[in-house]
């Protein structure tokens, strides 16, 4: 292995640990995020409610006025009953008193259902609230578990940022442009070594994504210390001498 890509293996190695411990942190962090995805459902959930709340009370109180307004024709009606002088006028307030009681029976019933329905969105709404609650104390568990991690890695975290740092400056700037363009898409798996497919023939594949890697990339990585990629998954290749020492 020449030097560019003895050194991109160091520096993998230093990569491939913050990586891991990163991945830790968002693994973390992700809880976070699914804690705050479920609040803001629930808080959802809550202003729905209280929106249908408040139309249930408007439609409520507007029918409790068409009750009163009925019960104020119901006495006038009651009124003019006592004071009818015929037996076809009486006949047609009676029947005028029962049409309005009827209709005024309906609007009550309707006033106690929608009544009825207020209470149980309420108790919907106050189980929200606890769901909500809870949903809080969690993710504030998981917030803490996000600091308590990365207080535990900041040091380790801080010396192998060292240690990457100083494994680049051995890189040339061309190879390390790619490392750091495939390491950030690959979550720091930069590199992959060459695998012999077939002990007989010279077939060869990435180990990175098992795809196969032709001979002349092969030839290539041999001759020439630089950074050549695989042509699928774009990683950098690197051999294993005893995978190659036959291919010749």
């Amino acid at each position: 292995m020449g030097a560019t890509l003895d050194a991109l293996h160091r520096l993998q190695e230093v990569e491939l640990q913050i990586a891991e411990i990163r991945d830790g942190i968002n693994r973390k962090a992700r809880a976070v995020t699914r804690h705050q995805a479920k609040i803001a459902e629930i808080n959802t959930k809550i202003a729905a409610q209280q929106a249908a709340i408040r139309h249930d009370q408007m439609e409520a109180d507007r029918l409790d006025l068409d009750v009163k307004s009925h019960e104020a024709d119901i006495a006038k009606l009651r009124a003019a009953l006592n004071v009818s002088k015929t037996n076809k006028e009486y006949s047609a307030v009676l029947t005028q008193l029962n049409t309005n009681k009827a209709d005024n029976g309906k609007v009550e019933e309707r006033v106690l259902t929608i009544l009825t329905q207020i209470d149980v969105k309420k108790k919907e709404m106050a189980a929200l609230h606890d769901e909500r609650a809870a949903e809080e104390v969690r993710l504030a568990e998981s917030q803490a578990a996000v600091k308590a991690v990365e207080d535990a890695s900041r040091d380790r975290l801080n010396r192998l940022q060292a240690e990457r740092d100083a494994a680049s400056a051995a890189v040339p700037k061309a190879a390390l442009d790619i490392f750091n363009r495939i390491s950030q898409k690959l979550d720091g798996e930069a590199m992959a070594h060459v695998v012999r497919t077939n002990p007989k023939r010279a077939e060869f594949a990435c180990s990175g994504c098992n795809m196969a890697i032709n001979i002349e990339q092969v030839n290539s990585i041999m001759s020439r210390d630089e950074a050549v990629t695989c042509k699928v998954c774009g990683r950098i290749l690197y051999l294993d001498e005893p995978a190659v020492s036959n291919s010749r």
